[in-house]
């Protein structure tokens, strides 16, 4: 699973928000596996500034993570940095081992895709002209990762 915590401009550079930069460690513990910088994640693609980019976590999804979900806050679309209780954003579930992801959601834009083979047999799925491919980067986990200067 990824999450994502934005950076704010602040002057000419790119920062975490303090209360947000070890909120996912502190949501999901050990279950946190990595962390890096990335320009680009699943369903999003930051443009217009040289060092614009946002701290992406990969975390390990079992049913522990799945309940702290569910217990910090069940909908989807509230997970925002801007909330009244910030949280990380734009959740993403996939299998490491599969060619595209199985869930890639932008929160702040109430959006959410479920990618599979057949539709889905949930109340309010509905088919997208969205190509699966132009939902996500061909780098390592769906993401293009922030490099300096690009």
């Amino acid at each position: 699973m990824l999450v994502v915590v934005r950076m704010e401009q602040q002057g000419d550079r790119y920062v975490s928000a303090p209360e947000l930069k070890q909120l996912p460690k502190t949501l999901f513990g050990s279950s946190v596996l990595e962390e890096f910088l990335a320009s680009a994640w699943p369903g999003t693609e930051l443009t217009g500034h040289a060092n614009n980019s946002a701290r992406v976590f990969l975390i390990r999804f079992d049913e522990s993570v799945a309940e702290v979900i569910l217990r910090t806050e069940p909908d989807l679309t509230r997970w925002l940095h801007s909330s009244s209780r910030p949280l990380p954003e734009d959740i993403c579930l996939f299998n490491s081992s599969a060619d595209t992801p199985a869930l890639v959601t932008v929160t702040h834009e109430e959006l959410a895709w479920v990618i599979t083979e057949q539709k889905p047999a949930l109340a309010g799925v509905r088919e997208t002209k969205v190509r699966p491919d132009e939902l996500y980067w061909a780098g390592k986990y769906f993401c293009r990762h922030w490099t300096r200067g690009k």
